[in-house]
């Protein structure tokens, strides 16, 4: 999987837990009030409960699996600089004009190096 394809399911996955972390604590209220509610109710939502713990789970462990293939794939670029542009830009979300400032290049440059590193991945080798 290239860099840019592992970073963009990165994105979709925390979404993901975002959103079921989100689903978790309201249904986690809901199951407060409806406790005293008919025990189908009840049993509906502690289903429901379980199945977004394993949900939240699941993605947790896919998230984690995806950072270290990215943290893997900058790690076998050859060229300590490119490995600091794709470290900063995948892996701490720094845009490109902050990047060029704290490396010491220039814009342009620095697009360029980034570019060099994504194309080297595609390599075979």
């Amino acid at each position: 999987m290239s860099i840019k394809t592992i970073k963009a399911e990165i994105a979709e996955v925390q979404g993901r837990l975002w959103r079921n972390r989100q689903y978790l604590a309201h249904t986690q209220k809901q199951l407060a009030l409806i406790y005293r509610a008919t025990p189908a109710t009840g049993h509906r939502s502690r289903a429901q409960l379980r199945a977004l713990q394993a949900a939240l789970a699941r993605d947790s462990r896919h998230l984690a699996a995806l950072n270290q293939a990215l943290q893997a794939a900058i790690d076998r670029q050859a060229n300590p600089q490119i490995q600091e542009i794709l470290t900063r830009r995948y892996l701490n979300d720094q845009p490109f004009t902050e990047i060029a400032a704290a490396m010491g290049y220039d814009l342009r440059w620095v697009y360029r190096l980034h570019a060099r590193g994504l194309a080297d991945e595609k390599k075979p080798g």
